[in-house]
């Protein structure tokens, strides 16, 4: 017991002056640099109103029946 108290003194008196001068571990590695702000985006011209959408498939005409529904 007498021989490790002063050794266990001299780790606990060197953590607490490594812990007071700052010294805690390796270096951190350096932070990337911040991103550029982002460049507003031009708005595109005005563009003419569109006519109504044509369609460009075959298209079903309606009907006066049930379609499908049993009588």
């Amino acid at each position: 017991m007498r021989s490790s108290l002063p050794r266990l003194c001299a780790a606990t008196s060197l953590t607490l002056a490594l812990v007071a001068c700052g010294i805690k571990g390796s270096p951190r590695a350096p932070r990337p640099a911040p991103l550029p702000a982002p460049t507003p985006q031009t708005v595109p011209a005005q563009q003419s109103p569109r006519g109504p959408v044509e369609p460009s498939g075959p298209t079903v005409p309606p009907s006066t029946s049930d379609a499908g529904l049993p009588e």
